[in-house]
Parts: C-alpha cells; sequence; structure tokens
C-alpha cells in the first residue's frame, strides 16, 4: 500500500492534507508583463500509473480466482474471466480519457487565445482582448454551478466548465485582472 503525500495514517486524513491540494486554476505572467497564462485543469485524481496499478490489480484477482475454478474443473469461468477483464480495461480506460480536460487561456495586449483540451482533441479560440468582458451567469436552475462566460463583440465561449463554483470564480477573478490591463472598457469592468 503505497501512501499519499499528506495522509498521516495514524490520523487519517487530515485538514492539513486536504489544505495542500493543488489549485486547478493558475495564472502566470511573461517576464515583459505583456501577456498572462491562466491555466485551468480538471481534478484528475487518478493518473496514468494509477490506472494501470488498478487495472493490473483487477486482472491479478479475477484471473487468480477464475484459474482456480478451472483447475477444478470449471474451465468456462476461465473464458467468461477474460471477457469481463476485457471490457472493463475498456470501460476504464475510455472514461479515463474523457475526465482528462484542461483550459490554457493567454491574455496579450491584442486577443485573448483559448486552447481547451480535452485528452488528443483540442479546440482553440480567439477572441479581442479590447473588447472582451468576462461575466459569472448565474444559473436558471438551483443546483446548478455559475457559468463563466468571455465574450468579445458578437463572440462567446464558455470556460472552465469542468471547475467547481469555487474555481469558477477564482477564474473569473483572474480573467478580470489580465484583461483589466488592456481593455478599451476600462470603466465598465469592474476588478
Amino acid at each position: 500500500m503505497s501512501l499519499q503525500r499528506g495522509y498521516n495514517w495514524r490520523l487519517g486524513d487530515s485538514a492539513l492534507a486536504r489544505a495542500q491540494k493543488p489549485p486547478m486554476v493558475v495564472t502566470a505572467q511573461s517576464p515583459d508583463g505583456s501577456n498572462v497564462r491562466i491555466m485551468a485543469r480538471g481534478n484528475f485524481s487518478l493518473d496514468a500509473g494509477g490506472l494501470i496499478s488498478l487495472l493490473l490489480a483487477l486482472a491479478v484477482v479475477t484471473l487468480g480466482l477464475a484459474g482456480l475454478l478451472a483447475w477444478r474443473g470449471y474451465w468456462p469461468v476461465l473464458l467468461i474471466a477474460v471477457v469481463q477483464i476485457v471490457l472493463v480495461v475498456w470501460i476504464l480506460a475510455r472514461a479515463w480519457e474523457r475526465t482528462w480536460v484542461a483550459e490554457q487561456i493567454v491574455v496579450g495586449p491584442e486577443r485573448i487565445e483559448i486552447t481547451h483540451q480535452r485528452h488528443k482533441r483540442k479546440r482553440q479560440c480567439e477572441l479581442e482582448t479590447a473588447w472582451a468582458v468576462v461575466e459569472l451567469k448565474q444559473p436558471q436552475i438551483a443546483w446548478y454551478g455559475p457559468r463563466v462566460v468571455l465574450r468579445s463583440r458578437r463572440r462567446m465561449t464558455e470556460l472552465g466548465q469542468f471547475l467547481t463554483p469555487e474555481e469558477r470564480k477564482q477564474l473569473v477573478e483572474y480573467l478580470r485582472k489580465a484583461i483589466a490591463q488592456h481593455s478599451a472598457m476600462q470603466g465598465a469592468i469592474k476588478v
């Protein structure tokens, strides 16, 4: 059993360990100060090594039990176990790929470049910085989280769909600060 950093095996999951969760929204500024890069990523708790370990453990246990039953004469169980493992590996691998999501937003003096990546698929969008406005729209249904919408002139895009409501508010704060430096609507933006 491997212990994660911050986990105290005597005390369980401490508040200190929960507080050290890596941020899902981070920001960085270029050395000359002209561009601000904001990276938002999904809460990705299982990396590729963890997925492989999980699948190997599942395969060892399933094939071990099926091998014992096959040795006692119930050989069809081994075939069913192999089919089950192949199906579970396929399902977990597809689910793992779908949860890998990140958005990179680069706010420059003239344009905002947004790259939304979900596993291997990338979608890119460009908006004009001078007319950009960030909105945190409240949901029409009470239990949904607020939506982050970035619009410039007639174009708009929704950001951070995979983030928690608190992380979306943090994303809005970072975007507003970055856009305020280059906006043509200085009085219209509340930072």
